[in-house]
């Protein structure tokens, strides 16, 4: 017979229970200490790369995605603007992500946590979406540090760059050839193409089954945005831009929801969304901040910093050469 568990043990205020210790890193607890980590902090990826990145795939970023910082400058960048917001970093942080349960983006995941805390509070599924929802904001809330705490949200839905720069697929690991990166989206987008080529009284909402639900929301969620997308220059770009948007939405209103009552009084709130930028072995991952903002613990807006981490951007990543667009669109 399965072990009970109270209610006080799932919002975390029991005595947990022992089990087997789990190495980790050296805790990130403020900006000074990015370069006191050699060898393992989540900063050292912009230079322990540098020489090995495939020039073709940085081009491909820059041109595609502009302002796209690489994982490691992103998080040091992100650190900074908050300390000098009077934002606590590192144990006294917690911090919640929703992306896609992808393989290739767990690696944003580990080095997030490097810098808030150690752990994260995993609101994501299929395509970045926060699958979650108002229950799993609430619980997040609960488990926020206090008194003196702060709670970082970071959300994105991903797309890959592959070593021919391919927007739309990445380079897996012992995988022969590219496969398509986010698949999921790539499947939402062929849901929208077929609703798109039907008239208005032949399309029809999909049966949401539990086997495949998130799937069936991330087609729903991306089909109001769907011709925007076939129509573009360049649909494997815009796509990830697109889920974006949703994604936004969703999470607006989750929080609007979910904040009031739930996040501790005199917690700042901070909220990041952007889009994911997968690459091959030797070359960083991308981030692409599209929204930086300071909350209250009611979630209203306070203040918007994506203008003061923009400012902080530099171009030492990217390739002055502009490659020919070599996008392509994928089939899911």
């Amino acid at each position: 017979m399965a072990a009970s568990v109270s209610a006080a043990e799932l919002e975390g205020s029991a005595t947990p229970r022992e089990g087997p210790t789990v190495p980790t890193k050296t805790p990130i607890t403020n900006a000074a200490d990015v370069a006191a980590v050699p060898g393992e902090g989540w900063s050292n990826d912009k230079t322990r790369g540098r020489e090995s990145a495939n020039p073709t795939v940085v081009a491909m970023v820059e041109q595609q995605f502009p302002g796209a910082l690489a994982e490691g400058e992103f998080i040091e960048k992100l650190v900074i603007l908050l300390e000098q917001n009077n934002v606590v970093v590192g144990d006294n942080s917690l911090l919640a992500t929703s992306f896609c349960c992808d393989e290739v983006n767990r690696s944003l995941d580990s080095k997030l946590c490097e810098a808030f805390g150690g752990q994260n509070f995993s609101m994501g599924g299929l395509a970045g979406f926060p699958f979650g929802g108002v229950t799993s904001f609430g619980a997040f809330s609960h488990h926020i540090p206090k008194p003196g705490g702060s709670a970082v949200v970071v959300y994105a839905p991903h797309v890959g760059v592959d070593s021919t720069g391919v927007v739309g697929k990445v380079d897996r690991r012992g995988m022969p050839a590219s496969g398509a990166c986010c698949g999921s989206a790539c499947a939402a987008l062929n849901f929208c193409k077929e609703q798109l080529e039907k008239d208005q009284a032949e399309q029809f909402t999909p049966q949401v089954d539990f086997l495949d639900a998130q799937q069936a929301w991330v087609g729903q969620a991306l089909l109001p945005h769907g011709k925007e997308v076939v129509d573009a220059s360049n649909p494997m770009a815009q796509l990830p831009r697109a889920l974006y948007t949703a994604q936004k939405e969703a999470m607006h209103k989750i929080i609007t929801a979910a904040a009031p009552g739930n996040v501790p009084e005199n917690t700042p709130l901070v909220l990041v969304g952007g889009i994911q930028i997968n690459t091959p072995t030797g070359t960083p991952d991308f981030f692409l901040p599209l929204q930086c903002e300071l909350r209250s613990p009611a979630g209203e807006v306070q203040a918007d910093l994506l203008a003061e981490l923009m400012d902080q951007n530099d171009t030492k990543w990217m390739s002055p050469e502009r490659p020919n667009d070599t996008s392509e669109t994928i089939s899911g």
